[in-house]
């Protein structure tokens, strides 16, 4: 990647016309990051499209930007060609990616037996089946529901593009994937109480003065912001790389979509730190533990 950075900023996208779009702002320092701002807070204004460029851009100096939602369209819908010459013929970089990695997924089943296609380079990227090759659910670019968050993501891209280009200050990162990485599997979404546990667990992460972990527990949208930014963190800290199974994804003209989450080999410094007996709330008895 070739450069360091001091600020870690995190985006939970929400559709454009909805107030589910949550912003968390890590700053580096000797032993890790702190969290230094959630937004938005209670009665603050939800971060629509212009508001949340604006606050971008003002916090780009020496900045990463981790959005989770697809920054880039899948190979069909990028395409050029006049006329299709079908998916087995295609010899665009990350459709071959998307074969291979298809070819190396046992195949069986009733959808084999019926052909149901094993891959659809016009709702998946090459980057979406990497993910399920390493065992995790992951989303379509262009499946249910994700339709419009690609399109606000497309539009934030061009938005933030004299300031930020792709996979170099600009990332895509999915905060559920890098907590099942990171050993952290059981479900937090409902469970307000596990979200504390893992934020007080997470290698290296405070939270300044005047921002509580407090707000996590009661927004998953804030949490999964964190997640996103220290997501930028570890990527960072411990330089990793993007796979060569992406598909040309470091081309400098036209870079392919990468979701960032803890490599195959992920180092120790980035794995979860071992149970940590947390203290006890009022009206508990034994201190509990946080384990993945």
């Amino acid at each position: 990647m070739g450069q360091s950075f001091s600020r870690y900023i995190g985006v939970d996208l929400g559709g454009g016309k909805g107030k589910k779009t949550a912003l968390a702002v890590l700053e580096r320092n000797p032993d890790g990051v702190t969290v230094t701002r959630l937004s938005p807070r209670a009665k603050e204004p939800p971060l629509y499209d212009a508001a949340l460029v604006s606050a971008l851009l003002g916090l780009g100096e020496r900045a990463v930007i981790c959005i989770d939602a697809p920054l880039t369209l899948p190979p069909c819908l990028r395409c050029t060609e006049p006329v299709c010459p079908g998916q087995p013929a295609c010899v665009d970089a990350e459709v071959v990616a998307m074969r291979a990695l298809a070819d190396a997924q046992p195949v069986a089943g009733r959808d084999h037996r019926r052909g149901k296609p094993t891959i659809t380079p016009y709702t998946q990227r090459a980057t979406d089946l990497y993910l399920k090759s390493r065992g995790l659910l992951a989303r379509e670019t262009m499946g249910q529901a994700m339709g419009p968050l690609a399109a606000r993501a497309a539009h934030l891209v061009r938005a933030l593009g004299r300031s930020f280009r792709l996979n170099q200050n600009l990332i895509e990162v999915y905060p559920r994937a890098t907590l099942e990485l990171l050993g952290y599997r059981e479900p937090y979404k409902k469970r307000v109480d596990r979200r504390i546990e893992i934020l007080a667990a997470l290698d290296g992460l405070r939270f300044g003065p005047g921002v509580w972990r407090e707000a996590c527990r009661q927004s998953d949208h804030l949490f999964d912001a964190v997640l996103c930014a220290y997501t930028g963190y570890l990527r960072d800290r411990d330089g990793w790389q993007i796979s060569a199974l992406a598909g040309d994804a470091d081309d400098p003209i036209e870079p392919r979509g990468w979701i960032w989450v803890p490599p195959d080999a992920a180092s120790p410094s980035s794995r979860p730190r071992p149970c940590a007996a947390l203290p006890d709330r009022p009206g508990e008895g034994a201190p509990r533990k946080s384990c993945p």
